[in-house]
């Protein structure tokens, strides 16, 4: 693999996909991100099994490829990096970052043994405007129950029908309930 991206793409994509890495795992493969080209972008994917993220970065692909690095290592080094282009490659199971006077080697994994993350079926979907989501969770979370005895209750439960989206979370004694049509936009 070889591509140039823009180091402030590829921050917010990996900071993006870090969100589905748990920071107590048993498969060293779950506590790091696949990076693999598409096209003219790079994929990257994080899952801890129970929760999967992807994200799609610009990038000028010179040869395709993929291969699974550390999350953390890869967001610390991006993160502390000069604004200007990064060009990634990658050698058998070595990752190379270099940036600038910047050059940084990373020890990967091979992407063959990262967990599927399933495809979403686009006939029970809909869309919605990002601020309507967040209104609607920020609406219902308060209720949820932070307790570990009520593991139960420690979510948001989505419904789906109709195009309508359904919140709805309760600790036991709050109960938040709201729902939206859809916008298809």
């Amino acid at each position: 693999m070889n591509i140039n991206c823009s180091k402030s793409e590829l921050a917010k994509g990996i900071q993006i996909v870090q969100g589905a890495i748990s920071s107590k795992t048993t498969l060293p493969i779950l506590s790091n991100l696949l990076l693999e080209t598409q096209e003219s972008e790079l994929h990257l994917a994080a899952t801890d099994l129970e929760v999967g993220i992807e994200c799609l970065v610009p990038a000028k692909v010179i040869e395709p490829g993929g291969i699974t690095v550390p999350a953390r290592k890869i967001g610390e080094i991006v993160r502390e990096l000069p604004e200007a282009e990064v060009n990634i490659t990658t050698k058998n199971s070595s990752v190379t970052l270099e940036c600038q006077k910047s050059v940084f080697n990373i020890n990967g994994l091979g992407k063959e043994d990262f967990p599927q993350i399933p495809k979403l079926e686009k006939e029970n979907s809909f869309t919605f405007k990002q601020e309507f989501l967040k209104e609607m969770l920020k609406r219902t979370s308060f209720a949820v129950s932070r307790e570990e005895t009520t593991r139960a209750l420690n979510g948001i439960l989505f419904s789906i029908s109709e195009n309508e989206l359904k919140l709805v979370a309760t600790d036991g004694r709050r109960l938040a309930h709201i729902k939206k049509k859809s916008r298809n936009t």
